[in-house]
């Protein structure tokens, strides 16, 4: 096989692998605790805006080892996330594009 032939053939298979590298439009994702303290508070909100919205636990809270699902508005892939412990410690994360992950742990 000559190198302009070769090289024809590995360019067409890069540009056939692209999709699978692209990003993915789903940004849900599992929160988890793997702390040893219970979160009380999971806020997630898009970076974009400036508030938290509404504490995705309301009254549950979310113990050490377990997780939660947070589902988003399909796109809407870079967002902040903010947990409250028991203990009235918090923690941020900002712009985290969850279009790109499946579990996001705290601590």
């Amino acid at each position: 096989m000559s190198v302009s032939r070769f090289a024809l053939l590995a360019g067409l298979g890069a540009v056939l692998a692209m999709p699978a590298l692209a990003q993915s439009n789903n940004p849900d994702f599992s929160l988890r605790n793997r702390g040893n303290v219970d979160i009380n508070e999971i806020y997630v909100s898009s970076s974009q805006v400036d508030n938290w919205g509404r504490d995705r636990l309301g009254r549950n809270v979310l113990e050490p080892g377990r997780s939660l699902e947070i589902v988003l508005p399909a796109g809407q892939c870079v967002n902040d996330i903010r947990v409250v412990y028991s203990n009235g410690r918090s923690q941020e994360r900002r712009q985290v594009n969850t279009c790109n992950l499946t579990d996001v742990s705290f601590p």
